[in-house]
């Protein structure tokens, strides 16, 4: 956008004004090309690129949470556990491979704990169906709080390792090893001097 002087209406003095470039005036500037990132010229993945490392194990933990082609029920079971895995992997303090493994089994119990529960109450908690499905539901429940406490266990352990591994100082802090200092053989025990003295003693007596 250029700033243009041009004259004002009935005699009065001129005014600037904005006014956009016009296309006769434009010229033609070269682009920079956007790098590829693992791609070759022709646009294609090069051989040895690293841009779906890890898209194998991705795909294994997902279907550990059910799979989005599911319908019915199994979809709300599948919908739930990606819920589940999603914001309780915000408050974990890693996200390394195994704590997302361990978290996508946890996902899938809690998920299911959720499901026989909707189911009991629609048959009846009362009920003898309704009460086995409780059962159930009981027992998915357990195994999920068995599951996230390890999956808790083994993120701290994962963010305890990257921090030594990412910090050039790590390490320089820790406390001394402390070892036993084994009395020297020259030194006398502490009571050889008194039974020397009282030995000395006795013959000068």
């Amino acid at each position: 956008m250029t700033i243009e002087r041009r004259p004002g209406g009935h005699g009065s003095a001129s005014k600037a004004r904005p006014t956009l470039p016009r296309t006769r005036t434009l010229q033609a500037v070269d682009t920079v090309a956007k790098p590829a990132v693992a791609r070759g010229p022709d646009g294609r993945f090069g051989a040895g690129n690293r841009a779906a490392h890890g898209a194998r194990f991705t795909h294994a933990v997902r279907k550990s949470l059910g799979s989005k082609a599911s319908e019915g029920e199994a979809l709300v079971v599948a919908r739930d556990a990606r819920r589940v895995f999603g914001h309780v992997l915000h408050s974990l303090p890693s996200d390394a491979p195994p704590v997302r493994a361990l978290l996508a089994v946890y996902s899938r119990h809690q998920a299911l704990h959720a499901f026989f529960t909707c189911k009991a109450e629609v048959v009846g908690l009362d009920t003898k169906d309704g009460l086995a499905l409780l059962q159930e539901a009981n027992r998915q429940s357990q195994r999920a709080e068995r599951t996230l406490v390890t999956c808790f266990d083994i993120a701290r352990v994962c963010a305890q390792q990257a921090a030594r591994q990412t910090s050039p100082i790590a390490g320089l802090f820790a406390a001394p090893e402390e070892h036993e200092v084994a009395p020297s053989p020259s030194a006398a025990a502490p009571g050889d001097a008194g039974d020397d003295g009282d030995d000395r003693g006795s013959d000068e007596a």
